[in-house]
């Protein structure tokens, strides 16, 4: 797993290479790791949001968690397109995000195997 999120962050840019099931699997499975403890403690501030120290935390979660999630956003596209090009498919099948439902027909093609070339 954390060879994958190395991989992750030194392929930033690299929109041009493959990224295999499990390297694309590990790294969102750490991203879900990462995000757990911004959802409790967001979660947390929320349920208790008639206290004001738990109203400045809150705004303080949420701009950390932007700031997080916006670290992610450039090298999490690429890994998208990567794996996206490992199983075979064009890069432009990205843009599904944006319709209704698309966030799972994406989820079942970067769980296709490895499209392997002649």
């Amino acid at each position: 797993m954390i060879n994958a999120y190395k991989n992750f962050f030194k392929g930033y840019v690299d929109f041009a290479g493959r990224s295999t099931r499990s390297d694309y699997w590990w790294v969102w499975l750490g991203n879900i790791i990462l995000y757990i403890p911004f959802f409790l403690t967001y979660g947390n501030a929320l349920a208790n949001s008639r206290n004001e120290g738990a109203l400045i935390s809150l705004g303080f979660i949420a701009i950390i968690y932007f700031i997080f999630g916006l670290a992610l956003l450039l090298p999490s596209l690429a890994l998208m397109v990567r794996r996206l090009r490992d199983a075979g498919f064009h890069w432009a099948l990205i843009f599904i995000l944006f319709v209704p439902l698309g966030s799972i027909v994406l989820l079942v093609l970067f769980a296709m195997p490895t499209k392997e070339t002649l």
